[in-house]
């Protein structure tokens, strides 16, 4: 499903957990942080983006905001969901929250960016800006 370059895995400290369709869980490793791992659910890939859920590196949900994280990791609960989650184009919870549901994914689908290397890449800078 994701062709992703190892050499570049292993410089920026990802460790790919699952890349089977239609699930990437990828766990972004920091020297003083707590890792971040993030699941993503692109079953319903390329019509809609995919949902995202932010995990400890066990596999468990994470349940609060890291500090200093800034609006794309979003501090409070999506609606439906009921859990921390991106606010960030080209994360399903960010186009199904009610303060983006104008906002359409078609609108973003196919630029530069906006595959699911360049997702998942944005969320590891916010992540890493965010840590330190």
């Amino acid at each position: 499903m994701v062709r992703l370059d190892l050499a570049a895995v292993k410089r920026w400290g990802w460790t790919v957990v699952s890349s089977e369709y239609p699930v990437f869980d990828v766990i972004f490793d920091h020297p003083i942080a707590a890792p971040l791992r993030l699941r993503l659910d692109c079953s319903r890939w390329d019509e809609f983006p995919p949902s995202i859920e932010l995990l400890k590196a066990d596999g468990t949900p994470v349940v609060a905001a890291p500090p200093n994280v800034g609006g794309v990791f979003h501090p409070g609960h999506h609606p439906i969901t009921n859990r921390f989650f991106v606010c960030m184009r080209g994360a399903q919870e960010y186009h199904t929250h009610p303060s983006h549901v104008n906002e359409l994914w078609s609108s973003h689908r196919g630029k530069s960016g906006n595959d699911l290397i360049g997702i998942v890449s944005q969320l590891y800078r916010a992540w890493k800006k965010a840590v330190g």
